[in-house]
C-alpha cells in the first residue's frame, strides 16, 4: 500500500509538471485586447469621451474628446495598422459620441434634473491563442451600475439591471448585431493580430523572484514569496512542500499587478500555524520566460547558536574599530605636539639634544 502510495504522488507529481508545461505553451501564444470607453454628460450634451485600448495591459492607443484625437503610443504602431485603420478609427469615435450622447438621453428620459452629470462606460474584449478566436466580451454601466452585457458573438444580450431591459431590444435587433461583429473583427481582433504580427508590446522578461520568511514569538510562521519585473502578464506560482508532502496555513496572494515599466508583479504568502517548523518549504514559479519551473527554498530559521556567532562578530568588530580609532587619535595627536616642538626649538639642536661625534 505505501509503495502504490508512493507511485501516486510521483504520478500526479509528473502530472501536474506536464500540465504547467502544457499551460506554458498556451500563455506564449494568448494574447487579449480590452477597449474601455468612458462618456461623461448630462440629458442635453455630452462633455467628454474618453477611451483606452490594451494589449496585454500594455496600452497602445488613447482619445479624449476635450484634449486631443486618436493617439497611439509608438509610431512602429501607427505604421502597422496602417494609415486608412487610424482613420476609420476617428470615424468610429466620433461615432460613438453620438451614440453615449444618445445612450445617456435615452436613460435619463424621465430625470427631472436634467443639468446633473452622468456617467456611462462600456468595456470590450477579446481574446486570442494564436489566430483562434477564443472569446469576446461587452458590459455596458451606467452611473457605476452594470446595465447588461454579452460573451460571445452569437450569444444573447443579459440584463443585469432593469433599466437596461429597453436597451436589450436594440443591442440585439439585427442592425446593432451586424455592427457589433463588424467592429469587433476590425477594431478589436484585427487591430491586435495586425500589431502582434509586428512585433510584441514589449519585450518578454522572465521574473525575479525572493523569498523570505519571518518568525513570530507565538509560534507562527509567515512564508512570503515575490516575483516581479516578468512580462508577459501569464504566471503561475505554489507553494510546494518536500517531494509529496501536505501544505497546511492560510494562503494569500496580491493578485497579479502592474508596475511602473510595464511589467508586472505578484506575491504569494502562507501563515504556518504554531508546531510546524518551516522546514521543507519551496516557491515554485513557472513562467513562459523560465525554461522549467523554478523552485526556490524558503530559508532555515538560524539557530540561537548563529545568532550568538552574529551577535558576537558583530561585538569584536564594533570594538576593533573603536581601538583603531582611538590608537589613531593618539598617534595624531602625539605628531602634532612632535611637530610644534620642532617648530619652537628652530635649525638648532638644543642643549639636551643628543651630539653625534665623528672620529
Amino acid at each position: 500500500m505505501l509503495n502504490w502510495r508512493r507511485r501516486r504522488g510521483s504520478f500526479s507529481s509528473w502530472l501536474l509538471t506536464l500540465m504547467l508545461f502544457a499551460l506554458r505553451e498556451i500563455q506564449t501564444a494568448y494574447h487579449k485586447h480590452e477597449i474601455k470607453h468612458t462618456a461623461v454628460g448630462t440629458s442635453q450634451t455630452l462633455f467628454d469621451l474618453i477611451i483606452a485600448s490594451f494589449i496585454d495591459d500594455i496600452p497602445w492607443a488613447s482619445y479624449h474628446k476635450s484634449k486631443h484625437p486618436m493617439v497611439v503610443k509608438a509610431a512602429w504602431i501607427a505604421e502597422v495598422v496602417g494609415t486608412n485603420f487610424l482613420e476609420d478609427m476617428r470615424h468610429f469615435t466620433l461615432n460613438h459620441e453620438g451614440v453615449y450622447e444618445f445612450t445617456i438621453q435615452y436613460l435619463t428620459i424621465n430625470d427631472t434634473e436634467t443639468e446633473r452629470n452622468h456617467t456611462f462606460q462600456s468595456y470590450f474584449s477579446c481574446e486570442l491563442d494564436g489566430d483562434i478566436l477564443l472569446s469576446t466580451f461587452i458590459k455596458y454601466g451606467f452611473d457605476g451600475e452594470d446595465l447588461i452585457q454579452i460573451e460571445g458573438l452569437e450569444a444573447k444580450w443579459m440584463v443585469l439591471n432593469p433599466r437596461a431591459h429597453s436597451l436589450k431590444f436594440i443591442l440585439e435587433s439585427t442592425i446593432w448585431t451586424e455592427v457589433r461583429k463588424r467592429e469587433n473583427k476590425r477594431f478589436c481582433v484585427g487591430a491586435m493580430q495586425k500589431i502582434l504580427q509586428k512585433s510584441s508590446m514589449k519585450e518578454n522578461l522572465p521574473p525575479e523572484v525572493y523569498v523570505s520568511r519571518r518568525d513570530f514569538p507565538n509560534g507562527t510562521i509567515s512564508l512570503s514569496c515575490t516575483a516581479t519585473g516578468f512580462y508577459p502578464q501569464s504566471i503561475l506560482m505554489h507553494w510546494k512542500r518536500g517531494i509529496d508532502a501536505a501544505i497546511w496555513g492560510e494562503e494569500s496572494s496580491s493578485g497579479t499587478l502592474p508596475n511602473s515599466d510595464d511589467t508586472f508583479y505578484l506575491r504569494i504568502s502562507l501563515k504556518i500555524p504554531p508546531g510546524d517548523t518551516g522546514t521543507g518549504y519551496a516557491c515554485v514559479v513557472d513562467h513562459s520566460q523560465l525554461e522549467t519551473p523554478a523552485v526556490y527554498p524558503v530559508p532555515e530559521k538560524p539557530s540561537k547558536w548563529n545568532l550568538w556567532a552574529v551577535a558576537l562578530s558583530v561585538l569584536l568588530s564594533a570594538i576593533l574599530m573603536i581601538s583603531c580609532f582611538v590608537a589613531f587619535t593618539k598617534w595624531k595627536k602625539r605628531k602634532a605636539r612632535t611637530t610644534s616642538e620642532t617648530q619652537l626649538e628652530g635649525p638648532f639642536p638644543s642643549v639636551t639634544s643628543p651630539v653625534i661625534c665623528l672620529q
